[in-house]
């Protein structure tokens, strides 16, 4: 029997899109990850992260991963390791602009151009971005782009500004531009972190109308690695549907190519994340 969907020019619906996002860290046991699937309800499901291997087969599932990983170092950092290993000239010490309210730009050496966009598009003050070139994210660093090198020799696309299957993501920033960001860190076992987890955990579900069975509530509850890693697969679907920041300046494009490219989401949490565009 032929159904709807077989008769000649009717076109099979599209499948749901998938993204998965991975809280990296240097060594898998406090790596984090979470898989949606964008239905009409998205349903939120937390997967093994044991390895690697078990990193690469959930990438591997998605259609869109959101990376909490640095994938690339600042430009003048490698600059300055080449003329000291080479035994030339360094490099002169240099900041970004100035921030618009007055304080310094990030530094040239520790910060990539995309971490100090970023921080300056947030209004982020003190909360700076770690440095991928001065401090413990390095190792994390590189492990992404080892993930990622194996991607590519599988055949997937995965260029550094987050164009391809892997775009970098970064959840405490994300949740200033939705406005779930609140006084208290939700990081770490701290006096009111775990309420701050409810409270962000609370507002994705509401704004996403997403579908969290008590075992994913009370992971993300009890841990910020799988909380980010609910946040890092939702601004992966932000990216999907082209609602996150891309670079748009020359220079953007030529240093996201090299130093990777922070996906910032656009605009307030919206349920429009959850309705527009269409699986890759």
């Amino acid at each position: 029997m032929t159904t709807a969907d077989e008769r000649p020019g009717t076109a099979a619906p599209h499948p749901p899109m998938v993204t998965v996002g991975i809280d990296l860290a240097g060594y898998s046991g406090t790596t984090g990850v979470c898989r949606v699937t964008w239905a009409e309800r998205p349903f939120v499901e937390l997967l093994d992260a044991g390895n690697d291997e078990d990193l690469l087969a959930a990438m591997r599932s998605a259609d869109k991963t959101g990376l909490d990983s640095p994938v690339g170092w600042p430009v003048a950092f490698t600059s300055l390791l080449a003329a000291h290993q080479a035994g030339t000239k360094l490099p002169v010490r240099s900041r970004y602009m100035p921030h618009p309210g007055g304080p310094d730009g990030l530094g040239t050496f520790t910060h990539r151009l995309t971490d100090d966009l970023a921080w300056k598009r947030t209004g982020a003050g003190k909360q700076r971005p770690l440095s991928v070139a001065a401090d413990k994210l390095g190792i994390v660093a590189m492990r992404a782009v080892d993930l990622l090198e194996r991607l590519a020799e599988a055949g997937f696309a995965v260029p550094r500004d987050g164009s391809g299957s892997v775009a970098e993501v970064y959840p405490a920033f994300a949740l200033i531009q939705w406005g779930l960001a609140g006084q208290v860190s939700y990081k770490g076992a701290k006096p009111g972190a775990l309420a701050a987890r409810a409270e962000i955990l609370a507002g994705l579900a509401d704004g996403l109308s997403l579908d969290l069975g008590e075992r994913v509530r009370d992971r993300c509850r009890r841990s910020d690695h799988d909380l980010d890693a609910l946040i890092s697969a939702v601004v992966a679907r932000a990216a999907a549907c082209g609602m996150t920041h891309v670079p748009a300046t020359d220079e953007e494009h030529a240093m996201a190519a090299v130093e990777g490219w922070i996906h910032l989401p656009d605009r307030d949490l919206p349920l429009a994340v959850v309705r527009d565009g269409a699986a890759p």
